[in-house]
C-alpha cells in the first residue's frame, strides 16, 4: 500500500474553543494554514484554519489570532514518512507540540518538543507505538497514545489552563485510534471485530485476536504499514 496514506482527524480551537474539526485523507500529508491558504505549490493538502470573527467576540482576542494565523505562512505541514510522523513549520510562527490523551494536551508537563523551521523533525515512531499496544493487549493497562497536540505561536501551557492560549490544534491519525479500539472492544482473548482501519483503500481487516497480535509483531518486526 502506498505509504503516504494516512486519514487524519483535524480539530482547531481558539481561546479553547472548538471552531474547526475536519477528518481528510492526505496522500502526501497535510498543512495547516490561515485564511490565505498557504502556497499551493508546496505539498500536502492545506487545511484552512477559520477566521476568528466568526467564533470569538473579543476584539482583542481576534486580532491576536488572525496575527497568529497569518504567521502560519506556508504552513505547519505533518506528513508521514515510513513509520515516522514527521512536522515542519513553513511559517514564522514557533509551535510546540505533545502527545497526549485526545479529550485534552497534558499541560501539567512541559511539551514534547518544538517543530523546527529548517528541517523536518520526527514527532512520533510507530514501533515504540506498536509495542506498547501489544503490552496493553497483554494486560499491562497502560495503552498507548495516538494523539498530537500543536500550541502555535506561543510557549506550551505547562503553567496554564490549555484553553487560555490563542491557538491549539489536536491530529488524530485514525489508524492509530482504531488499532487501539479494535484491542479495547476485543480485549486481551476475544478480538472477532472486523474494523475499517482507514489506512488504505483496501478491504477492512477481520483478525482473531491471535491474528491480530501477529499482525502487530509485523508491524514492528517492519513491515510497510
Amino acid at each position: 500500500m502506498p505509504q503516504d496514506d494516512w486519514e487524519f482527524e483535524v480539530t482547531a480551537f481558539y481561546r479553547g474553543r472548538q471552531v474547526f474539526q475536519q477528518t481528510v485523507f492526505c496522500p502526501r500529508g497535510l498543512r495547516l494554514v490561515g485564511s490565505e491558504g498557504g502556497d499551493r505549490t508546496l505539498p500536502g493538502q492545506p487545511i484552512t484554519l477559520p477566521d476568528p470573527g466568526a467564533f470569538l467576540t473579543d476584539r482583542a482576542a481576534k486580532d491576536y489570532v488572525s496575527r497568529v494565523l497569518s504567521g502560519l505562512g506556508g504552513g505547519l505541514a505533518l506528513w508521514r514518512q515510513g513509520q515516522r510522523l514527521c512536522a515542519q513549520r513553513l511559517g514564522p510562527c514557533h509551535t510546540y507540540w505533545a502527545v497526549g490523551e485526545e479529550l485534552l494536551p497534558d499541560s501539567g508537563r512541559g511539551p514534547d518538543g518544538e517543530v523546527p523551521k529548517e528541517t523536518e523533525g520526527s514527532v512520533f515512531n510507530l514501533g515504540p507505538f506498536v509495542a506498547d499496544l501489544i503490552a496493553f493487549i497483554n494486560g499491562s493497562g497502560r495503552s498507548p497514545r495516538y494523539t498530537f497536540w500543536f500550541c502555535i505561536a506561543e510557549p506550551w501551557p505547562q503553567h496554564q489552563p490549555w484553553t487560555k492560549k490563542l491557538v491549539m490544534v489536536k491530529v488524530v491519525p485514525t489508524c492509530l485510534r482504531a488499532l487501539l479500539e479494535m484491542a479495547r472492544v476485543g480485549g486481551a482473548s476475544s478480538l472477532e471485530n472486523t474494523v475499517d482501519l482507514h489506512i488504505s483503500n483496501s478491504q477492512p481487516l477481520s483478525l482473531t485476536s491471535e491474528q491480530y497480535k501477529a499482525y502487530l509483531q509485523d508491524l514492528v518486526e517492519g513491515m510497510d504499514f
